[in-house]
C-alpha cells in the first residue's frame, strides 16, 4: 500500500542516496542557472527576488526569465531522465524535447493560476467575515487562506504533472491520462502537497524575515530554495512516474 510517508521516502531517497552523482548529473543545468544568477545581478538586480525593484529592468528581465525557465527546465528534464533511466528506451535529448517539456509546463502553470484566482479571492473573503469581530485576524487569514489554496493547487498539479516526466523521456501523454494514473494514489497526495505547502510556506517565510539589503545575496538564497524545492518535486513526480509504469506493466 502507497502512503504519504512511502512516496516522499522514495523521492527522497532519490536524492540523497548518491549525492555526488546528483550533483554530476545536474551540473550542466546548474552552471547555467549560476550564470543566470550572475547575469540577473549585473544587468537585472532583484528580478528574480522578492524586491520591488525587480521588473525594472525591462527587456533584460525578459532575457534573463527566458534563461531562467530554460535552466530550470533542463535541470528537470536531466533528473527525470537520469531517475528513470530503467523505463526503457528514451528518446535523445533534443530542443524539440525541452520545448515541449516547457510548453507543457507553462499549460499547468497557467492552469494553477486560473485555479488560483478562482479559489483565494472567495477563500480570503470568507475567512475575513468569519474573524471580522477580532482585531488581527489579517494575517492569519492571509496565511491560512495562502496555504490552503497552496495545498489543492500541489494537489492538482501532482494529479496533473505525470505528463512532465513523460516529456522528459520523450513518451509525452497527456493530463487525461496523467489524472487516471493517478487514482490509486490521490489521497496519499493530499499529505504530499501538505509537506510540500508547508515547505513552501515557511521558505517564503524565511526570505521575508531575513531580509537581505543587497540582491545578489539574497538572489543566492532564492535560487538555492528553488533549486532544492524544485528537485524535491521533480522527484515525487518520478516516483509516482515510476510505480505507474510498474502498474501498468
Amino acid at each position: 500500500m502507497i502512503t504519504t510517508l512511502n512516496l516522499l521516502q522514495r523521492a527522497v531517497g532519490l536524492l540523497t542516496k548518491h549525492p555526488l552523482r546528483t550533483v554530476t548529473v545536474l551540473a550542466p543545468a546548474l552552471v547555467l542557472m549560476a550564470i543566470v544568477g550572475f547575469a540577473a545581478a549585473i544587468i537585472a538586480p532583484g528580478f528574480l527576488t522578492s524586491g520591488a525593484q525587480g521588473t525594472a529592468a525591462g527587456g533584460s528581465s525578459l532575457v534573463v526569465l527566458t534563461a531562467f525557465v530554460l535552466s530550470y527546465a533542463m535541470m528537470a528534464i536531466l533528473w527525470h531522465r537520469h531517475t528513470l533511466h530503467d523505463m526503457g528506451e528514451q528518446r535523445p535529448m533534443t530542443v524539440r524535447l525541452v520545448f515541449g517539456y516547457i510548453w507543457r509546463a507553462l499549460a499547468l502553470t497557467a492552469i494553477q493560476i486560473a485555479v488560483n484566482f478562482a479559489l483565494i479571492i472567495p477563500l480570503i473573503l470568507s475567512i475575513r467575515s468569519n474573524d471580522a469581530d477580532t482585531a488581527a485576524p489579517a494575517l492569519v487569514s492571509i496565511l491560512l487562506s495562502t496555504f490552503i489554496t497552496q495545498l489543492f493547487l500541489l494537489w492538482l498539479s501532482l494529479r496533473l504533472s505525470l505528463i512532465l516526466p513523460a516529456a522528459a523521456l520523450g513518451k509525452p501523454i497527456s493530463m487525461a491520462k496523467s489524472w487516471r494514473y493517478t487514482v490509486s494514489v490521490s489521497r496519499p497526495l493530499w499529505g504530499v502537497a501538505a509537506v510540500l505547502a508547508l515547505a513552501n510556506t515557511l521558505a517564503t517565510s524565511f526570505i521575508t524575515l531575513i531580509d537581505l539589503d543587497s540582491s545578489g545575496h539574497q538572489l543566492a538564497i532564492e535560487m538555492t530554495i528553488y533549486i532544492a524545492q524544485g528537485l524535491l518535486i521533480f522527484s515525487v513526480l518520478t516516483t509516482l512516474y515510476s510505480l505507474q509504469a510498474r502498474q501498468k506493466a
